[in-house]
């Protein structure tokens, strides 16, 4: 049986899981770090290849567990959590080629990508990263390539105007969020 992670639909808390699978899961996740979390981390490296993704796609796999559990009372655990985060490895390696394949197509070397990537500070990297695709183009085209709006605009196929709007909306975004991150520290 494979399990796949369904990305569809944003993450929420299931509401009709029971009290007493609520209470299985976190006893089952308790046992399952103390027993099986590094036997499956190895497995998911051998699996994928990928030994350092394989720690975080398991802790992922947790999150995602605790975060929707399943409705039903999941048999195995370790080898739920296992075919979920070897999925999630594979589909990291799937758009990082297709990444990698389209910059080919436009004549950018990805290690350049990843040079310019490494000056930006990793709140604001985050902080950019959380922003809806639209406000993220805006952002990235305007303040890191220095694009005009007008530029924008037309590369987007949108109004100056939508640039503007997004740029705004992009601008609170992420001001609100650096700023939460600031008192976290």
């Amino acid at each position: 049986m494979c399990w796949r992670v369904n990305r569809s639909r944003p993450l929420e808390r299931r509401t009709d899981v029971s009290v007493q699978t609520a209470e299985g899961t976190r006893v089952d996740l308790d046992l399952f770090v103390a027993q099986e979390y590094g036997k499956v981390v190895a497995a998911v490296g051998l699996i994928t290849g990928d030994r350092e993704g394989a720690a975080d796609a398991v802790q992922d796999a947790i999150v995602g567990y605790l975060a929707r559990p399943p409705k039903n009372q999941v048999s195995n655990l370790a080898a739920w959590i296992t075919v979920v985060a070897s999925n999630r490895v594979r589909d990291r390696y799937r758009s990082r080629a297709a990444e990698e394949r389209a910059l080919a197509r436009v004549g950018v070397e990805p290690e350049g990508v990843d040079d310019a990537l490494g000056l930006l500070d990793v709140d604001v990297l985050n902080a950019l990263n959380s922003l809806p695709l639209q406000q993220r183009q805006v952002c990235t085209l305007h303040y890191l390539l220095d694009q005009s709006v007008e530029t924008i605009a037309e590369g987007l196929g949108v109004s100056s105007g939508t640039v503007k709007t997004q740029l705004h909306r992009a601008r609170k975004a992420l001001a609100a969020r650096l700023r939460r991150e600031d008192h976290h520290e």
